[in-house]
């Protein structure tokens, strides 16, 4: 069977996970006597990270258990609380948190401290989210379903947030629902732009060819979303985390095939793939 194969040359990690991880590979290389740790997953890429780990990387969510080491803060942040505990505990605390989550925490702190009801358009069990929460003194109201509004009191002044991985259109939603309702709402809307770019360009590439390889973590919101977007204008869109989740009855004779992948995954994971499905329909 003859097919061609193409990557995304848009594809690859966005910038504060490529930051983040410069980041840690500097400090493996560096590294002393002294363990290395993260918090939960630097960010949601399974092999990605293995890789770390092999080369170093502790995985420990339990920040009371670390302790005269070295503790990353992961792409996602996390509370206040977490990294007073993580010094509190001799250890050396290196801020790997994505630069607009750091915002995003300002942003709440800020309006918290002046009075103001937070609401995050978000999921609130998400790492990200956890750690926005940690902002406001875990008072923070998190929205994602339509009932979720019954939860807001809509007499207070209110700042409203976006996680930023969130879809644009439940942000703007609850937006134009709200605007109405409270008379000192704050909005501001800290979706990555690199993520709404992203979708749009996928949605582009799908539509350019037959069949379309996207390479996630399963747990990945931003690989969801980005998928479900960009799926619907490519039915023969197929989701894996690996190599080994390739179906090769998926192609067909002739086929253009794209290989693509979320802000989490790197460049690396993409070229492999590429190569898998070559060296397949090449013997």
């Amino acid at each position: 069977m003859r097919i061609k194969v193409v990557t995304d040359k848009r594809s690859g990690v966005c910038g504060g996970v490529s930051r983040a991880i410069k980041m840690i590979e500097r400090e493996i290389c560096n590294r002393n006597s002294r363990d290395i740790y993260v918090n939960g997953e630097l960010l949601h890429n399974r092999l990605e990270m293995e890789r770390l780990m092999d080369s170093g990387l502790k995985l420990e969510e339990d920040v009371e258990k670390i302790r005269s080491g070295v503790l990353f803060i992961r792409t996602h942040g996390v509370s206040k609380d977490v990294k007073r505990l993580a010094i509190e505990n001799m250890n050396q605390v290196i801020d790997a948190t994505c630069p607009k989550v750091s915002s995003s925490q300002k942003i709440i702190e800020d309006h918290y401290s002046s009075g103001y009801q937070i609401v995050i358009v978000g999921k609130e069990k998400h790492p990200e989210v956890k750690g926005l929460l940690g902002y406001c003194n875990f008072e923070g109201i998190c929205i994602l379903k339509n009932k979720d509004i019954d939860l807001i009191d809509m007499k207070k002044k209110t700042l409203l947030i976006a996680q930023t991985t969130v879809a644009s259109e439940r942000f703007e939603y609850f937006a134009s629902l709200l605007k109405p309702k409270i008379s000192d709402l704050k909005i501001a809307n800290t979706i990555c732009p690199f993520v709404e770019k992203r979708e749009l360009e996928l949605v582009q590439f799908a539509q350019e060819h037959d069949i379309v390889i996207f390479i996630g973590g399963k747990n990945s919101s931003n690989t969801k979303l980005m998928y479900d977007r960009f799926s619907a204008y490519n039915k023969r869109s197929y989701l894996v985390e690996n190599k080994n989740e390739i179906d090769f009855t998926w192609f067909r004779e002739n086929d253009l095939a794209g290989i693509s992948g979320s802000a989490s995954t790197p460049t690396w994971q993409i070229e492999e793939v590429k190569k898998v499905i070559e060296d397949h329909f090449n013997q």
